[in-house]
């Protein structure tokens, strides 16, 4: 039995050194498991691995996977959901509707609720029976306005491999995936590596292009020239200054492309609105914290690099975006309102309330250049006005475990936005409260009352009126403040072809997406 293994192995490893394996470098991830994605960076492995019941073309349109065809019954209250035939996991078994009944259920589970952030409104689901071996019927209480996304979120698992033990984040599955997709893991995979071979018994309707596929943990390797030059890149993020630099052609020429695109995405400030634990219960203090924003040092910046101020919790590429114009930022406004508001400046240059309490933040930043984040500007703006802010650096992975254990009172990361709003109310609502993914401890009615709605509702144009009014309250209590929306700057080898980007500005999560790569000469 060793030797299949060993000729898989050497023939993988001829591959590499033929430079025929694509490499990638992505921020940090936590697992190859669908059932447990938390982060953005989670998908572009699993949609490798993976077949969705339906994916999105570059455009954002839903184009079936797994599925051969969908109906929708009893004004929306029904889905009957009809499988390909002849589909098979990686173990070799069929793909069959008791599967996803077991996904279902998987995902309903409470201890996978309070890992997973990332399921849509599949566990809301109320009923996914089998109807035979690829036939499933969803049934709803309630018409949703979400099926399709809620569908692109349901990703099936083999219900041999994927029970749900005491320790789902510690389950040797999470990093062994039975997978799916056109490639399969090779070797162990890690948080910080993972190997992938085409699957050569891959039944879908969207295989891959490249022979193998690799995934690097970008703190793990630099995303430089001489990275691109010896093929340990072929696509990476990087910085604002390298990226100015092969754009100008003063450095790469010929090697690398620089891409920059909009990204459905923003670097954002999340704040501990639970006023047992924090001072930023207080909504004064939350409003005062939003006029230190840096937009100054930003606007700077955008005579190079490409960015926007954020002004709306969804961003442009969003259907939800809402364009109505808000007021800069202004430091002198702070003080205004924290004087108002009752902090009285002390003799140490650090406002107090009435109860003596100290203005003193602790401040959790998981920028990748801590000495050059917007939480390292808004330092300085916080004392001229009164506020210590107390910055404690870190990874993205630490800072964001400190946020969804509300330790601390302000977490500096990015976010990246999903096709349908809803996927963002666990970050507001009291079910994210409940589950921890509302890493703000924020609690409003209104707001829960407005998701609701919006999920439910079908009409697109009342729908997006809803999640408008959604970013209005948003924009008024503060649980979060946007800085500014992200661009995608990565740089492209030469040989690298197929590269596209969708509708948000991502190049994985469609078709073809990362599945359409290919190395050429």
């Amino acid at each position: 039995m060793r030797w299949p293994s060993l000729l898989l192995a050497l023939s993988l490893f001829s591959g590499l050194w033929a430079g025929e394996t694509i490499r990638f470098a992505v921020k940090e991830w936590t697992t190859l498991n669908p059932l447990l994605m938390t982060r953005n960076t989670d998908p572009e492995a699993v949609g490798l691995l993976f077949d969705r019941l339906v994916t999105v073309n570059a455009k954002g349109e839903f184009i079936p996977e797994l599925l051969e065809s969908w109906t929708i019954l009893k004004d929306g209250r029904e889905v009957v959901l009809k499988l390909r035939p002849g589909l098979v996991w990686q173990d070799g078994y069929p793909i069959d509707a008791e599967d996803l009944v077991f996904t279902w259920k998987a995902m309903k589970h409470p201890l996978v609720l309070e890992t997973a952030s990332m399921a849509g409104g599949v566990p809301s689901m109320d009923s996914v029976t089998a109807e035979g071996p690829l036939t499933v019927r969803i049934r709803l209480k309630r018409p949703r306005g979400t099926l399709m996304a809620d569908l692109y979120a349901f990703i099936p698992v083999p219900r041999r491999h994927y029970q749900v033990g005491s320790r789902p984040r510690e389950a040797a599955v999470n990093f062994a995936p039975v997978g799916s997709g056109p490639y399969r893991v090779v070797g162990r995979a890690t948080s910080h590596r993972v190997l992938m071979e085409r699957w050569e018994g891959y039944r879908g309707v969207h295989p891959g292009s490249a022979a193998a596929v690799e995934q690097i943990d970008a703190n793990g390797i630099a995303a430089d020239l001489p990275a691109f030059e010896a093929e340990r890149l072929h696509y990476a993020g990087v910085d604002p200054l390298t990226y100015y630099l092969v754009r100008k052609g003063a450095r790469g020429k010929g090697l690398v492309q620089a891409v920059s695109l909009p990204l459905a995405s923003f670097e954002a400030f999340f704040l501990n609105c639970d006023s047992r634990l924090s001072l930023l219960g207080d909504l004064a203090v939350r409003k005062a914290i939003a006029e230190l924003v840096p937009w100054q040092q930003l606007a700077r910046a955008r005579r190079f690099f490409p960015s926007r101020l954020a002004t709306s919790f969804w961003p442009p590429e969003s259907w939800a975006y809402n364009a109505t114009p808000r007021p800069l930022p202004q430091a002198a406004n702070a003080a205004a309102i924290l004087e108002a508001a009752g902090w009285k400046m002390g003799p140490d240059g650090i406002r107090r309330d009435a109860r003596g309490r100290r203005l003193s933040l602790v401040v959790h930043d998981g920028a990748p250049s801590p000495k050059d984040s917007q939480a390292r500007r808004m330092v300085d703006l916080a004392a001229q006005v009164g506020i210590h802010l107390d910055l404690r650096p870190g990874s993205l992975r630490d800072v964001f475990e400190k946020a969804t254990q509300h330790d601390g009172d302000l977490w500096a990361f990015g976010w990246t936005l999903s096709l349908d709003p809803d996927v963002d109310s666990p970050l507001f609502t009291r079910e994210g409260f409940l589950t921890k993914a509302n890493v703000s401890g924020f609690l409003n009615p209104e707001i829960d009352r407005k998701f609701d709605e919006g999920r439910h509702t079908v009409d697109p144009e009342a729908r997006k009126r809803i999640y408008q009014e959604i970013a209005e309250l948003i924009y008024q209590f503060k649980p979060v403040i946007p800085i500014n929306y992200r661009q995608t700057r990565v740089l492209i080898h030469r040989r690298l072809h197929g590269v596209a980007f969708d509708q948000l500005g991502q190049s994985y999560g469609f078709w073809p997406g990362r599945r359409g790569w290919t190395l050429g000469d």
